[in-house]
C-alpha cells in the first residue's frame, strides 16, 4: 500500500461550538476534491454526499471521525477530525501521592495527502496550502505544519518544545506575541483572522532541508526546538503553553476536566440519588403493608411552596414529628428521604393521617435541588403547617 506522504495537523484550543465545527465542514466544502468522502468509525462508513458542512450540522458535537479520501488496494489516503465542545478533550489519571493528573488533548484536525494525487498535475500543492489555510482559521488553530511520513516524533509542540519545523507551519497569535520575527521572515507567509501566519518554507514538501527551515528556526530560537531540551521541560517555557493560546481565543477559560470532573460528580451523585430513593420508597411502601382504612381527606385548605432538597430534609423532619399521626411514624421517616431524593419530574401524593385529621401530601421534583412540597387538608393542619413553617423560616 502507498501511504500518504505528507500530513497536515492543526491544532486548537478555542472554545468550540457548532458554529466553529461547521466551518471546518466549509473548508473543505471550499474544494470539494480534497474533502473526505467517507467519516466516522473505524473504518469510515458515512458517505459525505455534497457538503460536509451540512453533515457537522446534522451530526452536532462532539466529532470523533476517522476521515478516508481515498482507498484502494494501492493507496490510502485519510485523516482525523476531532472537535469537542469546550477547549477540548483531556486524560486523566491518579499518582501516587493521591492527587490527580491532567493533561489537555486539544482539538484537532489531521489529513494527509498522496504524492501520487500531488504530483498529478501542476497547482495541487497550492490547492494543498490553501486547504491547510482554510483548516486553521476555520478552527481558531493555535498550532498546525504539514510535515513528510513517515517521522519519529510528533511534530507539533509537546511538553518540551516544537519537534520540527514543517513545509507549512501555521503559527498561532501566542507565537507571533512570543516571536514578532515569525511576520517577517522572508518566506511566503499568509495572516489568517485569528492573528496567526501560516509560513511555506518551499515550493514543495519532498524539497526541504535544514537550510530551508533555518529563517523559522532563527524567527523562534534554538530554545523551542525539543532536540534543544531533555524530558520534563515543563510547557511554557520554550512554546506558549495552552492557557497562552487559550487567552488570545475568545470563550471560557476553563480547562475541560473542570467541566469534566463536575459531570463526574454529578454522574456519581445522581446515582447515588436513585439508591437511596429506591430504598427509602421501598422502606415506605413496606411501612404501608397492612393499612386497611385508609383515610380519606378533604380539600378544603391547600398549604405549599418551593425549597431546596437539603432544606426539605430539615423543615420535613419537623413538619412530619409536629403533624404526628403516620407522618411521626416510619411511613413519614422513610417520605422524607423518598421526597428529598427523587427524580426530576416526579409527582406523587399520598394521604396520611395526622393528629388534626387526615393531611395529603403531594411533591413535585420540578429540578434535581428544588422541591414542591403541597398540603392538602382541614384549615388546622393547614394553619398549623403555616405555623412550622414560619417558625423554620426565621430560626
Amino acid at each position: 500500500m502507498n501511504l500518504a506522504e505528507l500530513l497536515l495537523e492543526i491544532e486548537s484550543v478555542t472554545d468550540m461550538d457548532l458554529e466553529r465545527a461547521a466551518a471546518v465542514g466549509r473548508a473543505y466544502d471550499a474544494d470539494p476534491e480534497l474533502r473526505p468522502v467517507r467519516v466516522g468509525g473505524d473504518p469510515a462508513r458515512t458517505k459525505v454526499e455534497g457538503s460536509l458542512e451540512a453533515l457537522i450540522r446534522r451530526t452536532g458535537l462532539p466529532i470523533s471521525w476517522l476521515t478516508q479520501r481515498v482507498n484502494t488496494r494501492q493507496e490510502f489516503e485519510g485523516g482525523e477530525i476531532v472537535l469537542r465542545p469546550g477547549r477540548g478533550g483531556y486524560t486523566a489519571w491518579d499518582e501516587a501521592d493521591g492527587s490527580r493528573r491532567f493533561v489537555l488533548a486539544p482539538n484537532k484536525v489531521d489529513h494527509t495527502v498522496l504524492r501520487s494525487w500531488a504530483d498529478g498535475e501542476p497547482g495541487r500543492l497550492d490547492r494543498v496550502a490553501d486547504l491547510f489555510t482554510r483548516l486553521c482559521d476555520a478552527i481558531d488553530a493555535c498550532y498546525g505544519a504539514a510535515t513528510l511520513l513517515p517521522r519519529k516524533r510528533s511534530l507539533p509542540p509537546t511538553d518540551m518544545g516544537l519537534g520540527d519545523i514543517g513545509w507549512l507551519n501555521f503559527f498561532g497569535p501566542a507565537f507571533v506575541d512570543r516571536w514578532p520575527a515569525l511576520t517577517s521572515t522572508g518566506l511566503p507567509t499568509r495572516k489568517v483572522a485569528n492573528g496567526g501566519v501560516v509560513i511555506r518554507i518551499a515550493d514543495e514538501p519532498w524539497a526541504i532541508d535544514d537550510a530551508t527551515k533555518q529563517p523559522v528556526i532563527d524567527a523562534v530560537g534554538w530554545d523551542a526546538l525539543l532536540r534543544s531540551w531533555g524530558p520534563g521541560t515543563p510547557r511554557g517555557i520554550h512554546v506558549p503553553s495552552y492557557e497562552d493560546h487559550m487567552r488570545y481565543s475568545p470563550g471560557r477559560m476553563e480547562m475541560p476536566w473542570v467541566r469534566g470532573e463536575i459531570e463526574r460528580a454529578a454522574a456519581r451523585a445522581e446515582k447515588t440519588r436513585g439508591r437511596r430513593y429506591a430504598s427509602a420508597r421501598k422502606r415506605r411502601m413496606r411501612a404501608q403493608e397492612g393499612r386497611s382504612d385508609l383515610p380519606r381527606v378533604t380539600r378544603a385548605t391547600e398549604w405549599s411552596t418551593s425549597f431546596d432538597a437539603d432544606d426539605w430534609r430539615s423543615l420535613g423532619k419537623r413538619l412530619f414529628r409536629r403533624l404526628g399521626g403516620e407522618l411521626a411514624g416510619p411511613i413519614g421517616r422513610s417520605l422524607l428521604e423518598e421526597i428529598a431524593s427523587a427524580p426530576v419530574n416526579l409527582e406523587e401524593s399520598i394521604v396520611l393521617t395526622a393528629d388534626a385529621g387526615p393531611v395529603e401530601v403531594r411533591w413535585f421534583i420540578d429540578d434535581v435541588d428544588t422541591v414542591d412540597i403541597y398540603f392538602f387538608g382541614a384549615s388546622e393542619v393547614t394553619t398549623l403547617v403555616a405555623s412550622i413553617y414560619d417558625a423554620w423560616s426565621e430560626g
